[in-house]
């Protein structure tokens, strides 16, 4: 599964939700939802999330446009003549728009990952302290040389290193075989190893630990209490269970061994209401302790801005 954001696949979804007055709600959602169906680990986003403006947008209004005047052409062309003509409506004011999260123009990707139009990650990031610049809770953490963000919007920011392991997963399957996963939208939006071992479910982080451990689909160690940037919670290593009598599968790489994947999944408690979710994964029990390594530095420098977290869920 590839992370490159593909704008037919995000226009086909959006068609096939149809249409709804709130549109820019709708392409959020599909944004998200492609996002988590084409990368790795598999986090899905189901909740509408508040508008954020993108160049897909822009593409996707534009394409739904033609496919509705298309096809409201071809049904007017098939009706008898009005008897009368109908006025236009008069013209709406255009909303307001808000800033868009395209990629930075300095952006810059490992020539090994081409990033698809529409993406709205910084690339590969210098060492030392980064900013999130679009996600929601924004934080502020320290990263070594060679890690690239290769998405950051409202519900998602992830990054992965830029390694001879990543290059030689994603020559092979379109993904990379390492990489951490933010996600400011958990209960019923995120999942981890695969769909079919469920939704994660609990509006708090030990809830949703809870949840994780009972799931029958994993094998986990016993949670751990965390407090990373201002926040507390719990952390649990997982991977699938042997015993489970459930299958994953993956659409694009039928080959996967899901049984050797690993992750360190982190929840955290929010002023605003909801949890905050970190995944550290591994396709490969081999590199899972070296990567955990070198990822746990950037987890734990993390400093939230706990006056940018999302409105707490009605």
């Amino acid at each position: 599964m590839t992370r490159q954001l593909d704008i037919e696949q995000l226009l086909d979804t959006w068609l096939d939700e149809g249409p709804t007055d709130a549109a820019d709600d709708v392409f959020d959602a599909a944004v998200a939802r492609v996002y988590r169906q084409r990368q790795r680990p598999a986090w899905r986003f189901l909740r509408r999330e508040p508008t954020v403006n993108t160049p897909i947008k822009v593409l996707l209004a534009a394409a739904a446009i033609i496919v509705v005047a298309v096809v409201g052409g071809g049904f007017l062309l098939n009706k008898e003549p009005p008897v009368s003509t109908i006025p236009s409506p008069s013209p709406s004011p255009s909303p307001p728009t808000s800033p868009s999260p395209s990629p930075s123009v300095t952006a810059v990707f490992p020539s090994w990952f081409p990033q698809a139009s529409g993406g709205t990650g910084a690339g590969l990031l210098a060492a030392g302290s980064q900013s999130t610049r679009h996600h929601l809770p924004g934080f502020t953490f320290d990263i070594p040389v060679g890690w690239v963000n290769d998405a950051d919007f409202v519900p998602v920011y992830s990054l992965f290193p830029d390694t001879p392991a990543n290059e030689a997963e994603y020559a092979r399957s379109g993904d990379t075989a390492q990489n951490i996963v933010i996600s400011g939208t958990v209960e019923n939006n995120m999942l981890a190893l695969c769909d079919q071992a469920g939704l994660f479910r609990g509006a708090t982080a030990a809830a949703v630990i809870d949840f994780i451990v009972a799931n029958e689909a994993y094998s986990t160690t016993e949670p751990v209490d965390v407090t990373i940037g201002g926040l507390s919670g719990q952390q649990v290593d997982i991977r699938l269970s042997p015993d489970w009598t459930g299958a994953c599968r993956s659409e694009t790489d039928p080959t996967r061994d899901y049984l050797d994947a690993r992750s360190r999944v982190i929840m955290l408690d929010t002023p605003a209401g909801r949890p905050v979710g970190i995944e550290i994964a591994s396709l490969h029990s081999a590199d899972w302790d070296a990567f955990l390594a070198g990822a746990m530095p950037i987890i734990q420098s993390i400093e939230f801005d706990l006056g940018s977290g999302p409105s707490p869920s009605p």
